[in-house]
Parts: structure tokens; sequence; C-alpha cells
């Protein structure tokens, strides 16, 4: 592996990995984050720039590296990202907060943040994805055009990005399937590993 990837590579565990002390911290204090802390910080506890550093690794160089640091194509992954990590709040929410006592998943978040129940927590984080969802969608047809003539990119490097929208499509629909398809999500599975079990806390919401 090419010295400036390794560096990419541990940059991106260092990333990872300091995000979970920062979830270990709220978890002590048993504090839940508010919203603007939680999604910037989502996206690290995720893995996310580890994930997408291997996969643009394999691009190799045909791509400049400047044109991944562009806003378009940060903007582009940024909505994938935030749309499989809200992804997966949705369907953890349950086995995170009635049995584990967790603290960190987006529905509780506004939840606590905004003083509303959970129906209208869940509808908020529906708009939220829906949004991430469209800007990726605009982004991918209206502006990463606009990154590959400003960079005056080759028909291959213009291939290998179109790719690269095609695997970030690929990303979120395996995540949602793979959420969908487990039990480790499903209500008649964590009844039957709880035997029983209380969370010995239970994030206090702040109403009102």
């Amino acid at each position: 592996m090419p010295l400036d990837d390794r560096r990419t590579l541990k940059t991106a565990i260092n990333t990872m990995t300091e995000s979970w002390v920062w979830e270990l911290s709220n978890q002590i204090q048993h504090r839940i984050p508010d919203p603007i802390d939680y999604l910037e910080m989502r996206r690290a506890t995720f893995g996310s720039d580890l994930t997408l550093s291997m996969c643009r690794m394999g691009h190799g160089p045909k791509v400049p590296p400047e044109v991944y640091r562009t806003g378009p194509v940060r903007a582009l992954e940024n909505a994938a990202i935030d749309y499989a990590c809200l992804l997966n709040d949705v369907f953890s929410y349950q086995k995170e907060i009635e049995y584990e006592g967790e603290v960190h998943n987006a529905i509780l978040v506004v939840q606590n943040f905004f003083g509303i129940d959970y129906p209208t927590a869940l509808g908020v984080v529906h708009d939220l994805m829906t949004q991430r969802m469209r800007q990726f969608e605009h982004v991918a047809a209206n502006e990463l055009p606009i990154v590959y003539d400003d960079f005056d990119l080759s028909d291959e490097a213009r291939e290998i990005m179109k790719g690269y929208v095609i695997d970030l499509q690929h990303w979120m629909a395996g995540i949602l399937n793979w959420h969908r398809e487990v039990d480790r999500y499903k209500a008649e599975y964590l009844a039957s590993r709880s035997h029983g079990f209380v969370p010995d806390r239970v994030p206090a919401l702040r109403f009102g």
C-alpha cells in the first residue's frame, strides 16, 4: 500500500476510535447529545471515513485526489453517510433504547432536544433522511459533471467517478437490505434474548 494511502487509512481509524471515546464519555455522564453534535459525530462513529477511503483507494491514481476534496464530492459522500447512519438508528431504536439504555440514536436525540414523542421524532428523522437522499441525487446529477469539467477529467476518470456514485448507491441499498433481513433488530429476537433483562439506566428525556 502506498505511503499516502497508509496515512489516509491511519487517519480514518484514528477518527473512528476517537469518536468512540466521545460516545463512552456521554455514556458515563448519561448525556444525550444535541442534534448538531450528534449528526457530526455520527459520521465518525459509523466508520464512514474508513469505508469510503478504502473504496477510493481502489480507484487508483486515475482520479486526482483534489477531486475527492471538492465541495460537491464531499456533499455527495456526506449525504450518503447521513442517510446510512439515520437508517441504522431507525432500525436499532428499540434494541438500543429499550434493551441497552443507549444514548446515541437520532430518534432519541430528536425526542430529547425538542421534547416530542417517539412517532413525531421518527417523522423528523424520516424527513431528514428524505432530504439527504434528494441532495445525493441532486449532486450526482447536477454538480458532479461540473467538477469533471473543471478538472478536465479524462473519460476513464469520469467513468471511475460515475462508478463511485454507483458504489455509494449500492452501499446504501446494502445497508438497508441488511437491516431488513437480520434478526438483531426484530422485536421477537430482542424479547427472546432479553430473558427479562431491564437496563440499569434508561436515558432521561427532557420533555417540556
